[in-house]
C-alpha cells in the first residue's frame, strides 16, 4: 500500500474511539515500512487528530458565546423592564441596561457567526 493509501486508512482509524496512536508504529514496523515513512504518517494523522478536536473545541466554545450572551440579554431586558413597570421601585424613572442588552445580542451574533464557519 502507498504512503497516501496508509496515510487515508490511518486517518479513518483514527476517528474510532479505541485507536491509539502508537498501534501505527507497531503495525507498520513488522510490516517493513521504513522509518521515515512511519514517522511521516504518524505526524500527518496526528495532524488530522489534532485539527479534529480543534474543531469539536471551537464549537463548544461557539455555544458558550451564545449562552452567555442570552444570560447577559436576558438579564438587561428583566431589570430594565422591572425598573419601568415599577416592579423595581425607582421613583419617578426608570433605568435602561443598554450595555448588558447590547453585549449579549453581540456574544449571540458572534457565537453564531462562529458556529457556521
Amino acid at each position: 500500500m502507498s504512503r497516501a493509501g496508509l496515510v487515508d486508512h490511518y486517518i479513518k482509524e483514527s476517528a474510532k474511539p479505541e485507536f491509539e496512536i502508537d498501534q501505527i508504529r507497531k503495525e507498520l514496523e513488522p510490516k517493513g515500512v521504513p522509518e521515515e515513512d512511519i514517522r511521516a504518517i504518524v505526524r500527518l494523522v496526528d495532524n488530522d487528530m489534532q485539527k479534529r478536536e480543534l474543531n469539536k473545541s471551537s464549537r463548544n466554545k461557539s455555544k458558550e458565546y451564545i449562552r452567555i450572551g442570552a444570560v447577559l440579554t436576558f438579564t438587561g431586558l428583566s431589570i430594565t423592564i422591572g425598573t419601568y413597570t415599577g416592579a423595581i421601585a425607582m421613583g419617578n424613572s426608570f433605568m435602561l441596561m443598554y450595555g448588558p442588552i447590547v453585549v449579549g445580542i453581540s456574544l449571540m451574533i458572534g457565537g453564531w457567526l462562529e458556529s457556521k464557519k
